[in-house]
């Protein structure tokens, strides 16, 4: 199965969270980003958490290049369970999902290479670009992409790559209903419309994890939903290895 590798937030981390201290921002404060080969629109954005909702991220061909590259791919994710260290599939998210390999592709690389330069990031910090599917009725339950340092697993991550500063969600297809990223903490909601994306900080230079940026997808209501995620990473993505001795594109964040 592919592990969707995103940490749940637990109900103790309901209580007051510790002071969160925001710096200027990786991403542009300019209304339009030259990202390399196109130049990115930022539509609206918000301070606490750090958020931008970006137009003209990924075109219509590029949407469904990898809608096409993803489908024969796909697994039923599944979020890692931190007593046993095991994948398994949890009604948190039901979706399906996959993740391509930095690089994987000339069209790969060329979006991997666009992402890193939005966000001002070297594109060896990046894990590899994921893609997920939410069929009619699928969602997800508030969570952090952060890796919570609370198992060996995540610490040795960490240790290797260093932690996730940033999310760029880009939506693959428009969604006739439901599918919004929603920011409950914030106040947002953001509509899935193809090219378009939704971006948000949470690790500032002192190491610390804003817990504004708890998202989750709402239920898809009519239609499916398609996004590919892109998490950077503080230093260049060291991957772990499998069991099999096969390098996985991504790591866990288990709470």
């Amino acid at each position: 199965m592919t592990a969707v590798r995103i940490a749940a937030a637990p109900p103790s981390w309901n209580l007051e969270p510790p002071a969160y201290r925001y710096e200027t921002p990786r991403l542009s404060r300019l209304t339009t980003i030259d990202a390399g080969d196109r130049r990115v629109c930022v539509q609206a954005r918000a301070e606490q958490p750090m958020l931008a909702v970006l137009a003209n991220v990924l075109d219509a061909a590029e949407c469904e290049a990898l809608i096409e590259m993803a489908r024969g791919r796909l697994r039923p994710s599944t979020l890692t369970d931190p007593a046993t260290g095991r994948d398994v599939v949890s009604q948190k998210r039901a979706s399906l999902g996959m993740f391509f390999r930095l690089f994987e592709n000339p069209l790969v690389e060329r979006i991997d290479r666009r992402l890193a330069r939005l966000v001002k990031l070297p594109p060896e910090h990046g894990e590899g670009l994921q893609v997920l599917h939410y069929p009619q009725g699928a969602g997800s339950d508030p969570h952090f992409d952060f890796l919570v340092p609370a198992n060996d697993a995540n610490r040795a991550s960490i240790a290797r790559s260093g932690q996730r500063v940033s999310t760029l969600v880009s939506y693959l297809n428009d969604v006739s209903g439901g599918g919004e990223t929603i920011f409950p903490l914030a106040g947002w909601a953001v509509s899935p419309v193809r090219g378009n994306a939704v971006y948000f900080e949470y690790c500032n230079s002192s190491g610390q994890l804003d817990h504004a940026s708890l998202h989750a997808s709402s239920a898809v209501q009519s239609g499916e939903k398609w996004v590919a995620t892109k998490w950077m990473r503080s230093r260049p993505f060291v991957p772990r290895m499998s069991g099999l001795g096969v390098t996985r594109s991504t790591d866990e964040a288990t709470p």
